[in-house]
């Protein structure tokens, strides 16, 4: 009986063999196709104008007036940019709520100096730019490239402006006014 389930186990073992290799060499391959997400970046140099002591009612430029700041689209893919301003503020005491310039809203540089008072206005100019000019900064958010539905800012380019500040006709000296630009990038 020894012989006989020895016989059939050897008989069994051998019938697999060839079974065996086959096995192990099948294989599959599985495929995954995938994309990475968009990414929006920007960066600005400098990112500081560092005026010093200033004037009533008087103009100042960047310099170069409109090559000073470079904004580079670091991203992975193209771009349009917005711009916004807010108002300028003594932080002094750490709150900022002392004493603050409001920035104007409209081109009112030719009004009566007594409507200005405490106003100052800031402006922006995109080198290549030539229909705009200078373009005045608001509270409120506006197209800062590309002008008038023009090109995008392509992943890797740039694009270099400058700024011109008119202090207001009036304000208390020896204050340090702090305020800031705010330029953003959304997907073109």
């Amino acid at each position: 009986m020894k012989a006989g389930v020895t016989s059939v186990l050897l008989a069994t073992i051998l019938a697999l063999m060839p079974c065996l290799p086959a096995r192990a060499a099948d294989t599959g391959t599985i495929t995954i196709t995938m994309t990475g997400i968009d990414e929006i970046s920007i960066t600005l140099e400098p990112a500081e104008w560092p005026l010093g002591d200033v004037s009533p009612d008087t103009e100042y430029l960047t310099s170069p007036p409109i090559d000073w700041c470079t904004l580079t689209n670091t991203g992975t893919v193209s771009v349009d940019t917005f711009i916004e301003g807010k108002d300028a503020r003594w932080y002094e005491d750490g709150t900022g709520k002392n004493y603050y310039w409001t920035l104007s809203n409209t081109n009112e540089s030719d009004v009566d100096d007594a409507v200005r008072g405490h106003k100052y206005m800031l402006w922006f100019r995109a080198h290549g730019d030539t229909d705009r000019g200078y373009v005045l900064i608001t509270e409120e958010e506006n197209e800062f490239w590309p002008p008038n539905g023009g090109s995008s800012i392509e992943a890797g380019d740039y694009k270099q402006f400058g700024l011109k500040l008119l202090t207001p006709t009036f304000f208390y000296g020896s204050r340090e006014m702090k305020t800031t630009i705010t330029i953003s990038a959304v997907a073109a």
